[in-house]
């Protein structure tokens, strides 16, 4: 089996999705990458074929109407890629491209679903008329691929309530963590009880509900790592650290006590699976956490997060972290993954 997966930027595929490819790769014949920005590290050369397309119309300030302008030309630098299924995560316009691709080449699409877009959008404060064009083109192309693969139960149910027919939906297929790399470590660290989040600065994530409980928490130090998508400040006990590269995660991890996640939207979160595997409990909000996952921690509504901060502060938490890691060991493997989503690759070609 030949696959093609697009990307707007190698930014993102060299980091949560790296491991995702990794373990597809592993399974077919050949993994075909295309990609608007970035470049490809010399070492991936090796385990994919990654071609470069050009988005032309760079004077006009819409990704929307360069898109739609653009689309015959991007087609023309993939048209003679030899691929069966084209296969894309959930975002707009890696749809869009994987639907028009997929009607010239003749091959079928599949979206892994790996989040409620529409809740983003919502909590990013999108104008009314762009939140609906989006809205539209997303939902327009979930109902057109030939398969869409869920990765929680709730995004299986989302997918329907958005129009898409049943039998197109798959059973959630979870994701994977690599316990090799992911896993406990003696590092540097504060000699302050330590809370960490991971992820994107970003509305959706309730970065600001974070420092909001961190500016009352004076004598908790609070580590945050992630790419800045907003403007804001941070109190005197939080240590912003900015995007860390993917190998530097590990140990982001093990300087924490407990990893914190107080998103107001998420479909399954890798940061949950990536701290289990080093031994971190978690503190989620319910809105954040799968219901496939076992909770090692704490999942409760934000406004109690100070509340159990404070509880969890005095636990064992190393046991609870210790706990963690032989559940993600068990269940949570790239192998059950990739024997999952690639067995139904295998139904639409």
């Amino acid at each position: 089996m030949k696959i093609l997966m697009p990307f707007w930027s190698l930014d993102v595929f060299e980091s949560f999705v790296l491991p995702l490819a990794n373990s597809i790769a592993e399974r077919v014949d050949e993994l075909h990458i295309t990609y608007l920005q970035g470049k490809p590290w010399q070492d991936l050369k090796q385990r994919f074929s990654f071609h470069k397309i050009n988005l032309p119309y760079s004077f006009l300030r819409s990704k929307t109407a360069r898109f739609f302008m653009a689309r015959g030309k991007l087609y023309s630098q993939v048209k003679d890629i030899d691929v069966d299924v084209v296969l894309t995560l959930s975002e707009v316009w890696m749809q869009e491209f994987s639907r028009y691709c997929s009607s010239r080449m003749g091959v079928p699409y599949v979206v892994r679903l790996r989040g409620n877009h529409r809740r983003v959008r919502e909590a990013m404060r999108i104008n009314v008329l762009k939140k609906k064009l989006l809205n539209y083109l997303e939902t327009r192309s979930l109902k057109d691929a030939s398969l869409v693969v869920p990765n929680s139960s709730d995004l299986r149910k989302r997918a329907e309530e958005w129009g898409v027919k049943k039998e197109k939906i798959t059973p959630p297929v979870v994701n994977g963590v690599d316990t090799d790399m992911f896993k406990p470590l003696k590092v540097e660290r504060s000699s302050e009880f330590t809370v960490a989040y991971a992820g994107r600065i970003s509305p959706e994530k309730g970065i600001t509900r974070l420092l909001r409980i961190a500016e009352r928490l004076t004598d908790v130090h609070v580590l945050i790592a992630g790419k800045k998508q907003m403007s804001l400040s941070f109190p005197r006990n939080v240590e912003y650290l900015g995007p860390l590269p993917f190998s530097e995660m590990p140990k982001f991890y093990n300087k924490a006590d407990l990893i914190v996640l107080p998103s107001f939207t998420e479909g399954f979160p890798n940061a949950i699976l990536e701290a289990y595997a080093c031994g971190k409990p978690v503190l989620v909000t319910r809105e954040a956490f799968p219901e496939e996952l076992e909770v090692f921690g704490s999942v409760t509504e934000v406004d109690k997060f100070e509340s159990e901060i404070e509880a969890l502060k005095k636990s064992d938490l190393k046991a609870v972290g210790q706990r963690a890691r032989l559940y993600v060991e068990k269940h949570f493997t790239w192998d059950n993954f990739s024997q999952s989503i690639v067995n139904y690759l295998k139904t639409v070609k």
